[in-house]
């Protein structure tokens, strides 16, 4: 028995990780206000939004498993010129607004579930000792380690949240109709906020790290392919009912607020109108999410870097020997480190920057898949007509989507 679960957390595990990762606060709140602004109505958006991302994960294990090569090291080895720009124009761009948020919402999470213990700390210490003490972990710690921390996260995230939405006066009919009948509210910036909610599904640039976890499954061939198939499945299954939840919650128990201030008005309604258990259960969630992300990207993001930067020196590096690497050991030091600032700054300009580069990052990955998968594949990994068209479509839906936030 032991045995036969030990072989399904393995299976589970690097969608586990990358579904934990890509759950952040920027995920929690535009479900949340989502739910608020426009109810149960636009459940199929997550859905389809799941299924996208699904999609593009599925053509990055493609990839990879096909070829060889990680996403990145494909695009170097045909594109250099062109990569060395997205590094430069939306990486590290990427790496300063996604830290110095994280690092902003475990302060304040922090903050308030201590004050729930009677423990009085201000958000600055908590934001700082959440992103020193995840750094100390994964400088220190091994693999084995990260795992299991991400999985008891995990069962934290889905636990809370999802026991927080039994307390939701909704409509179980509600939920059906919008989950099964695509349909956008007649008021303002509706549409704006469904595609919102569909792109927020799973994170962004976090869908590379996939490939970094896969490496340590040790799959191979059209096996590997099929497992995780599965595997990625089973992941935004998990994302889409977290998001669902979210917006379950949402539209009903959102009073006011935004981001970090809205995951407050969240606990508060629970603990007013249900029971201070409840809203202190759903705090903990919004923590263990927040946390979660928080490790995820201190511990693959710069994965992406070190795959990048030997690559773009042509001295690439094994997949497995990238963690003891200098290049990951410094790289994870800066975005533990450097986004510490815009805890004492205001961070409104930099969140423009980012709303603007950071459009670019899925029309562009499903057109390197499409590239890619078609032209430098073995046959028997190159992608399928239905592949070929579902990718398309991915792809209109993102360019569309980005022209709207940058012109509507």
């Amino acid at each position: 028995m032991r045995h036969a679960v030990q072989n399904i957390y393995l299976f589970i595990l690097p969608g586990l990780l990358m579904a934990m990762t890509g759950v952040g606060v920027g995920d929690l709140a535009t479900a949340g206000f989502t739910g608020a602004q426009l109810g149960t109505t636009v459940l199929w958006a997550v859905v389809l939004g799941g299924l996208f991302k699904f999609l593009l994960t599925e053509g990055i294990a493609r990839w990879q498993l096909g070829s060889g090569q990680t996403i990145i090291q494909g695009c170097i080895e045909r594109f250099p010129i062109a990569f060395f720009i997205f590094l430069l124009v939306y990486f590290i761009p990427w790496c300063w607004f996604v830290g110095g948020a994280l690092i902003n919402a475990s302060g304040v999470a922090g903050k308030e579930l201590s004050a729930l213990l009677g423990i009085e700390i201000n958000k600055s210490t908590s934001g700082i000792i959440h992103s020193l003490a995840i750094l100390a972990l994964l400088l220190l710690g091994k693999q084995v380690i990260f795992n299991r921390l991400m999985s008891a996260l995990a069962v934290v995230l889905f636990v809370t949240v999802i026991f927080c939405v039994f307390f939701v006066p909704v409509s179980l009919g509600d939920v059906l109709t919008g989950l099964l009948i695509p349909q956008i509210p007649n008021q303002p910036d509706a549409l704006t906020w469904t595609l919102a909610l569909m792109g927020g599904v799973g994170g962004t640039l976090t869908i590379l790290c996939y490939g970094y976890w896969l490496a340590d499954s040790d799959r191979s061939g059209k096996a590997g392919l099929i497992t995780s198939r599965w595997d990625i499945a089973i992941s935004y299954t998990m994302t889409c009912l977290f998001g669902i939840a979210m917006v379950i919650i949402g539209s009903a128990a959102v009073q006011e607020g935004k981001g970090l201030s809205l995951l407050l008005s969240i606990s508060q309604y629970f603990s007013s109108n249900v029971h201070p258990a409840v809203g202190m259960a759903f705090l903990l969630g919004a923590w263990a999410a927040i946390v979660s992300s928080l490790l995820g990207v201190w511990q693959a993001v710069p994965l992406i870097f070190a795959d990048s930067f030997y690559n773009l020196k042509h001295t690439p590096r094994s997949l497995k020997a990238l963690p003891q690497s200098n290049a990951y050991r410094i790289w994870l030091g800066l975005l533990a480190i450097v986004p510490m600032l815009s805890l004492f700054m205001s961070f409104k300009e930099i969140q423009k920057l980012y709303s603007f580069v950071g459009a670019f990052f899925m029309p562009v990955l499903a057109l390197c898949l499409l590239w890619l998968n078609n032209r430098y594949i073995t046959p028997t990994f190159k992608n399928s007509l239905a592949i070929n068209v579902s990718l398309i479509v991915v792809l209109l839906f993102f360019t569309g989507s980005s022209l709207l936030k940058w012109f509507g």
